[in-house]
């Protein structure tokens, strides 16, 4: 069985992979080595109108695929080892070649990600010093055609929130607690809802306090969600499942929709085996209603002894 980690890692892989949360590298030189010609968005324009191909060389595939790219911009990405300072050794490179057009008199243009970008410096050097005649480069990268609201594609909605969404201290796996970690929390007297996504005979057996019981394909619905206290307000939301795995699942979504969400490593089936019923409650939800009792109605139910 896959760990909670691990779960939560693959879930959100197209994410981690893409996050930038390290340190932001220098910036690439202001001044375009020599045989190359800075660029305008309007320049990579005419370039592409005149035949001559541009080339997107940024190297994570999920930037150009949902962050959104120049519309006629082909995308060979650059591998970079090098150092990002002026004797970098451009050998512990790689990029294809091959896809430069034959003709040396054609028009080249390289864009990347931003004036950080160390890689379409480098290129465009090494371009024109393999004797290519029209080499453009347009430092600030997608950003300084961004900044013109020019067309662009792949531009997914959710991709730019995502990546600040689960950078830095917001990493997925920072959501896995312990059941120590939970009952410390328990103890403190600390604002918590618990959403249990069991099945409702286990849930009714016993559930962890302050839990109410909600199917996993309905807590992004509107009843689902009403059942949770507001984002801005200080309520941490723990996930319960058997093993923790299926709540992993909804972790996502109701992190970035703002909740402070925590995910129990090992489920109630660690809860049990360390606490066995303590900070438990058993038996039916009180209901707003008595004629319906369904998940929709639910009023958390405290323990006895608190």
């Amino acid at each position: 069985m896959k760990s909670l980690k691990s779960v939560l890692l693959s879930t959100l892989l197209i994410f981690t992979l893409a996050n930038n949360s390290f340190a932001e590298a220098p910036p690439s030189p202001t001044q375009a080595p020599d045989g190359v010609e800075s660029a305008t968005p309007q320049e990579l324009i005419d370039v592409f109108q005149n035949g001559g191909e541009v080339y997107d060389i940024r190297w994570h595939y999920s930037t150009y695929e949902f962050g959104g790219h120049i519309p006629f911009a082909r995308y060979v990405p650059y591998t970079e080892w090098s150092t990002k300072e002026d004797n970098y050794n451009i050998k512990e490179d790689s990029w294809d070649y091959s896809v430069l057009p034959q003709d040396k008199n054609t028009p080249v243009a390289f864009t990347c990600g931003g004036v950080s970008c160390w890689k379409s410096y480098k290129l465009t050097k090494e371009v024109a010093a393999r004797g290519y005649k029209n080499v453009y480069w347009l430092r600030e990268g997608q950003a300084a055609w961004d900044a013109q609201n020019l067309p662009v594609l792949g531009r997914n909605p959710v991709y730019e929130p995502m990546m600040k969404l689960f950078s830095g201290e917001h990493e997925p796996t920072t959501w896995i607690i312990d059941a120590k970690t939970l009952k410390e929390m328990f103890d403190a007297n600390e604002d918590i809802k618990v959403v249990d996504f069991r099945d409702e005979a286990l849930f009714v057996k016993g559930r962890l306090q302050s839990a109410f019981n909600v199917p996993i394909q309905r807590i992004l619905y509107k009843d689902g969600l009403q059942l949770l206290p507001k984002p801005k307000q200080e309520y941490k939301i723990v996930l319960i499942s058997d093993t923790g795995t299926l709540a992993a699942t909804a972790a996502a979504p109701l992190a970035a929709l703002g909740y402070d969400v925590k995910v129990l490593d090992g489920g109630m089936n660690a809860w049990t085996a360390k606490y066995g019923k303590e900070n438990t409650v058993d038996g039916e939800l009180e209901v707003n209603y008595p004629d319906q009792k369904d998940w929709k109605r639910q009023i958390p139910k405290l323990p006895k002894n608190r």
